[in-house]
């Protein structure tokens, strides 16, 4: 730095404070500091790698990086992925044939997630199970890498049967999905419900079901395969899709890993309330004379249990006693005269749905 030596001369005059702030100005434009060395953009660790075992096909679930390994956000618009596959104690080897796959980067924060598909060959999607162990690693865009992720595993050898004969039909108490049992090979079912009319999430409200649900395997498991399931949370009037598929927990190393059978072929079925309540039980009839001396009879049974029950009708010799349901199981019925009638009793929900008959003969007298 050049200085002017009548400034310099101007400034021994001021006095010994000023030439002391030039001489720390000074010596602070001879130091600017160690540089810092440039980063080498090399992609973060991927997040919430997950392997699932499907069929004959293992897939990688992983979140995309937002950061570098320098903690600064990772320039470029994309990385590309690949993996490796190491099988029971073996070194984790590139597979034969699988290409690296370039994913575009989430945007304002938001990450990517990313899948990556390993297609088993024969020898490890048939057979005895064994442990399948996968490593991600990601490169930038000038192919550069920091290296694998930790290793996440899948179960090889023979994963369960695709399920068949998927069915399903109406109930009072829901739709009832049947398929073509198999035993003894240590699998349940899980039946994945898809809403095909999908109402806006704040339309559903806190208590409503999602647009896809789990039913079975994730909620109530089956203890063997029952070749049915119920369910009992389908909505009146809505369009479902149901699909199935099997599930397997094995042992390997250690861990417990699940397979999973191919998705089974979808069927389409919606609930329409047309299922009469339970009939009513127990129809007893007790014939006497009331206070003004006419024939009467009173009728009794068992109540039905039902949620959606808004009574009883009465028949006698098949003609509708009552105007309105009758709530209680019982009734009082003045007969025209002494004779032998027929009463029957159904039950009736609140629309109009109406079960079969219990009936029973009484005697009246005059």
């Amino acid at each position: 730095m050049m200085l002017d030596v009548r400034r310099w001369v101007g400034l021994r005059e001021i006095g010994g404070v000023g030439a002391a702030l030039l001489a720390g100005a000074l010596s602070g434009c001879a130091s600017p500091g160690p540089p810092k060395s440039p980063t080498l953009n090399l992609p973060g660790e991927v997040t919430k790698l997950t392997a699932v075992r499907r069929g004959t096909q293992v897939d990688l679930t992983f979140g995309l990086p937002q950061k570098n390994t320098d903690k600064l956000p990772l320039k470029g618009d994309h990385v590309t992925a690949s993996f490796c596959r190491a099988v029971d104690a073996g070194k984790c080897l590139p597979v034969a044939g699988v290409k690296a796959v370039e994913f575009a980067l989430g945007t304002n924060g938001q990450a990517a997630v990313a899948e990556l598909k390993d297609s088993l060959p024969v020898e490890l999607a048939t057979g005895v199970a064994r442990v399948l162990a996968y490593r991600v690693e990601l490169f930038n865009a000038v192919g550069k890498t920091a290296g694998f992720s930790d290793a996440v595993y899948a179960a090889g050898g023979a994963a369960p049967a695709a399920v068949e004969g998927l069915a399903a039909q109406g109930s009072r108490l829901g739709v009832v999905v049947s398929w073509k049992p198999v035993a003894g090979d240590g699998s349940v079912v899980a039946l994945r419900r898809e809403e095909l009319a999908p109402k806006p999430v704040e339309a559903r409200g806190k208590t409503k079901d999602s647009a896809v649900v789990w039913l079975g395997a994730e909620g109530e498991a089956a203890r063997n395969d029952a070749g049915m399931m119920l369910d009992t949370s389908a909505a009146e009037g809505e369009p479902y899709r149901y699909i199935a598929e099997r599930r397997r927990t094995v042992q390997l190393g250690g861990r417990a890993l699940e397979m999973k059978s191919d998705a089974s072929v979808g069927v389409v079925y919606v609930l329409h309330d047309v299922y009469p309540p339970p009939v009513p039980t127990d129809l007893s009839g007790a014939a006497f004379a009331d206070a003004s001396g006419k024939a009467a009879v009173d009728l009794i049974w068992q109540p039905v249990e039902d949620a959606e029950l808004s009574g009883y009708n009465v028949y006698r010799d098949g003609k509708k006693l009552n105007g309105e349901p009758v709530r209680l199981p019982a009734f009082h019925d003045v007969v025209p005269g002494a004779g032998r009638y027929r009463y029957s009793v159904t039950a009736v929900d609140a629309k109009g749905n109406e079960s079969a008959a219990v009936m029973t003969v009484v005697e009246a007298g005059s």
